[in-house]
């Protein structure tokens, strides 16, 4: 079926949505006789219309030739922010993800170009084949942020889980999110195609890339030109047959017995087999039927991590005598896993000792010198390459795109870039009061993709593959801006920019330098995350004041001066588990015990805190933290931040015992003079804080402190009130 007769069928199942009022008021008739003549014909683009105000404002037809950023009917079936129809009443019914492909299509279809005219735009840049992710995004999200448009990158991010992935047609996107269990995480697919591309070199009036960084200038960059679909309309003349084929691999295991020899227990042929390295069944393409072509998912697992066998044996390793060790968990050597997790033991005769389950887990860890079960888990990373056989004479190059399958994001609503593009607008002294180290989105960094397990695909040369840029045309002040209120979207983002930086190791993804002939070549690698991912996670969620970056701060849960926090980014009670909620990563949540009139706080030691269980367990959920967007995780720092300022130098001594959004019962502690000045405000906070001493605790895997002294606060964005202990509280 042509695709002009197959955008008519969508045209006509949306049409009675409201789809039909909402385009008729921008004057495109969508049930037009002659569709393909109606989407030539120039509008008057009403952009006064919620979801239209960053339309580009060069765009005047419903479909540009090649250009899907100037194409209304694109515009408005793809953008997120449409969601009511033009007489202000919610759509009833939105494009499918394969509907969404099929018009893109179309927009390079409609008049489709010559190889000679492709060649003409190149200009004699060096062309190729190229594998891109992609997204069509509103204004905040683009590399100008001038107007909604496609952002495009050669690194993808999908992310594990547990239940299969589910479209949200209103979003245009994926959530994580299982509507009746808050322990299942559903997959999150990322969206591939391959382009006919140009090679460029940085250039911020142009593509970008988003957020230039130094050297840019002379880094070479692909920039998308023409997107290849099957079929004779893509490209005059020719009939193409376009298949992207992918490759993943975990190598954690075969990693670390690799550095660390024959004495870690296993060594070749053995290492080079399953599940020391594991390539099947990590990734898979979701039907096109369903989805459109390029759709891949990581595949969903039971749980997140598996007890590792081989040869029908629980599968081990020697921990070596005397071994480097963060908290409870090993330091990995170099080229292998950082974070490496040895809690649990087989002993001679095959039995698991659980070390969480006994005193003094540190000595015994310390010592070594036993067999550590392996986990395995499921994230990887791998190439997506193209296969066209009608241009392998006139583009014989094929770049391939790096695909991550990361471990689940715990913060899907919250972009990686937002929270480093919002403490940019910070004054320096105040930025250093969040962070010591700047925060960094994966999209910032310039390293070359895993030339190590991949080396015939990447080079080492190549370090703007995690890089967005926009299409070929992108240009600085082609639109009006867009209104500050222009919201992004609700959604997943399978782009660079919502993954973290490589930073001591990383979330998504690591890097490691790599010994050539030529020197130390730095790199990403999945490899390099702990071994399984949940040793990061643990690490990461509680040095939050070391790691600068989107993800859950575990600090409250765990013992005040035990290796975890300071805070950073304060979570509510009910995601650590304190009163009607759960807790996010499965620690049990700290409580109060009170006695003889002295208030003591039982905390589950952090040396016990086990993320590796809690995700055998199925314990880890995202179903609160998943609901919070950039806005409020950027008020919950800056409102603990301006605590930590009320608080001055001793700040350090004091601990967050409860966080909670203010309630009207906090409002009538207040006197009538200070009530007055204050509303329930979804940015309104309580914080009730803490010194302490240490108390002596039964529990060998519980830790007890004593409360010597209590503050609170109430913290609005305009206003901050005191209460130190029972005394009335004050204006700060």
């Amino acid at each position: 079926m042509a695709l002009i007769d197959q955008v008519k069928d969508i045209c006509t199942r949306l049409a009675p949505g409201g789809w039909h009022n909402l385009l008729l008021h921008h004057g495109l008739n969508i049930l037009a006789p002659s569709l393909q003549d109606e989407l030539r014909n120039v509008l008057k683009v009403d952009r006064t219309l919620a979801g239209f105000e960053d339309f580009a404002s060069s765009g005047v037809r419903g479909i540009e030739p090649g250009k899907p950023a100037l194409s209304l009917l694109f515009h408005a079936l793809a953008n997120a922010n449409v969601t009511m129809d033009a007489k202000g009443n919610p759509l009833q019914i939105y494009p499918t993800a394969a509907e969404l492909e099929t018009v893109m299509n179309y927009v390079y279809g409609s008049q489709p170009p010559s190889l000679q005219q492709l060649k003409e735009l190149a200009n004699g840049a060096p062309m190729a084949v190229v594998v891109f992710a992609n997204e069509y995004r509103p204004a905040p999200d683009t590399v100008h942020k001038e107007q909604a448009d496609m952002c495009f990158s050669r690194t993808g991010i999908s992310r594990v889980g547990t239940a299969e992935p589910l479209y949200d047609a209103q979003s245009r996107g994926f959530l994580p999110f299982v509507a009746d269990d808050n322990h299942a995480i559903r997959v999150l697919p990322a969206r591939y195609a391959a382009y006919i591309a140009i090679q460029r070199k940085g250039d911020a009036t142009t593509f970008g890339p988003m957020r230039v960084r130094e050297k840019d200038e002379t880094h070479d960059f692909w920039v998308p030109l023409h997107k290849l679909f099957h079929g004779t309309e893509c490209i005059e003349g020719l009939n193409l047959d376009v298949q992207l084929t992918a490759m993943h691999k975990n190598e954690k295991i075969r990693r670390l017995h690799l550095m660390l020899g024959a004495g870690s227990g296993w060594e070749e042929p053995d290492i080079s087999q399953p599940p020391f390295v594991i390539t099947e069944g990590l990734g898979n393409w979701l039907c096109e039927l369903e989805f459109g072509a390029g759709l891949m998912a990581a595949s969903p697992r039971r749980f997140l991590v598996e007890a590792a066998q081989y040869k029908g044996k629980p599968l081990t390793f020697n921990v070596p005598k005397s071994p480097r060790l963060l908290a409870s968990t090993l330091i990995g050597p170099e080229n292998a896993p950082e974070y490496v997790h040895i809690r649990h033991k087989v002993d001679d005769a095959g039995n698991l000792v659980n070390f969480n389950q006994q005193p003094g887990i540190l000595s015994e860890l310390e010592k070594g010198d036993f067999q550590a079960l392996h986990y395995l888990d499921f994230t990887a990373d791998g190439w997506i390459q193209a296969q066209c056989p009608a241009l392998d004479t006139a583009f014989p190059n094929r770049i391939p795109a790096y695909s991550l399958l990361c471990a689940p994001d715990f913060y899907p609503l919250c972009n990686q870039r937002h929270l480093s593009e919002w403490l940019e607008t910070l004054s320096p002294d105040i930025q250093k009061t969040v962070f010591r180290t700047a925060p960094e989105c994966l999209s910032d960094s310039r390293y070359a993709a895993n030339i190590q397990s991949f080396p015939t695909l990447f080079s080492s040369t190549d370090v703007s593959i995690t890089a967005i840029v926009g299409h070929h045309g992108s240009t600085v002040g082609q639109s009006t801006a867009a209104k500050p209120d222009t919201a992004s979207a609700k959604r997943a983002s399978c782009l660079p920019d919502a993954a973290a930086g490589v930073f001591a190791p990383g979330w998504d993804v690591g890097a490691v330098e790599y010994e050539s002939s030529s020197g130390a070549v730095p790199h990403l690698a999945a490899y390099r995350l702990g071994s399984p991912f949940p040793e990061d996670a643990k690490l990461c969620a509680a040095l939050s004041s070391f790691w600068p970056a989107v993800a859950p701060d575990a600090a409250q849960s765990f013992e005040p001066d035990a290796g975890a926090g300071p805070t950073i980014k304060p979570m509510l009670d009910q995601e650590i588990g304190i009163t009607a909620g759960f807790s996010w990563d499965g620690i049990p949540a700290p409580h109060s015990i009170i006695s003889n009139n002295v208030t003591q706080i039982a905390y589950h030691s952090y040396r016990y805190g086990d993320y590796t269980e809690s995700a055998l367990e199925g314990k880890f959920s995202l179903a609160l933290t998943g609901k919070i967007d950039t806005l409020e995780y950027q008020r919950r720092i800056d409102a603990f931040r301006r605590v930590k300022l009320a608080l001055g130098s001793l700040h350090e001594k004091w601990f967050i015992r409860s966080f909670k959004t203010i309630t009207s019962d906090d409002l009538r502690e207040l006197d009538a003079p200070l009530n007055s000045n204050v509303k329930l405000d979804a940015a309104a906070y309580r914080f009730e804080l803490y010194r302490y001493e240490p108390s002596a605790s039964p529990h060998f895997n519980k830790t007890l402190i004593k409360v010597i002294e209590t503050s609170n606060y109430l913290v609005w964005p305009h206003v901050i009130f005191h209460q130190s202990g029972t005394r009335p509280w004050q204006p700060v």
